[in-house]
């Protein structure tokens, strides 16, 4: 494969981690998907250089939609699981998310994320568990959690020559081991893998990728790849512990909703959390400027009164208030999702339709 070779397939995590060597400590750097990372950076990142690599691009971005809609035509109703690439492997809510994700796969529901580490990893590794028995499951926990966290990879990582920069080894060598840690993990699932679908980006390529999903929709364009995700989810999206990418998330999907027209098909917003991260006022630290007495992001009372102004004109606003949840409870979660599967499934039927009614025009 080429960097940019069109596709009229998803990826697989074998794929991806083509080229990895274990026994090299920046041996996930010899991958096919750091690799197209780094040809990804050299030709101008999220805006190419070159108007002939901005069309590649495009050609292999529109071949991962139409293998994503043909995807899709046969899944289970789809459920977004979004959240902070920083959560730790050890943290208690990294592990409810990928129990929460075990039991909604268990109750035939097909779990999507961004693709990336944390809480998106723990749904992943959730997923692939659901067959499994909890002595599998807890094995690969204790596993993953001997390496709780990735580091930041943020800035520069290369030469002009396209080597990797001194100063950054010991961090690309924790990365290594984060996603060593991963893969060991995911030899002790037993069987029958659960599903999942990964919709990741090369905008944030330098991280490695999580080996836990059945296919990948990679793209470059990380706004495609953000519209894909939030508007495929419509059985309903679980917001986990997040920063400013699972807020805007958040938002987006508050603009989704914002504008339906149809009751019906007002989508389920599930907040996440056993710390009540979206239920809490933030509390800084007059020393410090950080927010470390109390994390937290409340939005429960913005969303309301969003609603409010929002549904008016509809009548609906109860009815619409109520799939907003915020909540722990794996029951209630089922319960919620399991309401709106049918307006979803008639949703996406429609959106796959309109997909395959336009795509002879735009070959």
């Amino acid at each position: 494969m080429t960097a940019y070779e069109a596709r009229t397939t998803l990826y697989t995590a074998d794929e991806l981690l083509e080229g990895f060597l274990p026994d090299d400590e920046l041996g996930f750097t010899e991958t096919y998907d750091f690799s197209v990372y780094r040809r990804f950076v050299k030709d101008g990142g999220a805006a190419p250089f070159s108007p002939e690599v901005r069309l590649r691009q495009a050609a292999h971005d529109a071949g991962i939609s139409g293998a994503l809609a043909e995807y899709l035509g046969t899944a289970p109703p789809l459920v977004g699981v979004m959240g902070g690439h920083s959560l730790s492997r050890k943290e208690p809510a990294y592990l409810l998310v990928a129990d929460l994700a075990r039991h909604l796969t268990k109750n035939d529901f097909l779990i999507a994320t961004g693709g990336g580490p944390g809480a998106m990893e723990a749904a992943h590794l959730g997923a692939m568990f659901a067959d499994a028995d909890d002595a599998a499951m807890e094995e690969a926990l204790a596993v993953i959690g001997g390496i709780p966290k990735l580091p930041r990879l943020n800035g520069e990582l290369f030469g002009a020559d396209g080597s990797v920069l001194p100063e950054r080894r010991e961090d690309l060598r924790a990365a290594h081991l984060w996603l060593e840690a991963a893969l060991q993990a995911k030899d002790l699932c037993p069987g029958q893998h659960g599903k999942s679908l990964a919709i990741p980006t090369w905008k944030y390529g330098q991280e490695p990728t999580t080996p836990f999903a059945t296919v990948y929709a990679k793209y470059f364009q990380n706004s495609i790849r953000e519209e894909a995700l939030v508007a495929r989810a419509r059985t309903g999206i679980i917001y986990a512990r997040g920063g400013g990418g699972t807020i805007r998330e958040i938002f987006q999907d508050v603009e989704e909703n914002y504008y339906e027209e149809d009751t019906a098909k007002f989508t389920p917003m599930i907040f996440f959390d056993p710390d009540g991260y979206w239920q809490n006022d933030v509390d800084i630290d007059p020393e410090t400027g950080r927010n470390l007495r109390r994390q937290g992001v409340r939005l429960d009372g913005v969303l309301e009164e969003i609603f409010k102004i929002a549904r008016a004109r509809h009548h609906d606003t109860a009815e619409c208030l109520a799939k907003i949840r915020f909540t722990v409870d794996f029951d209630d979660i089922v319960r919620l999702l399991e309401s709106h599967q049918d307006a979803a499934q008639e949703n996406r039927a429609l959106m796959l339709k309109h997909y395959a009614d336009a795509r002879p025009a735009a070959l």
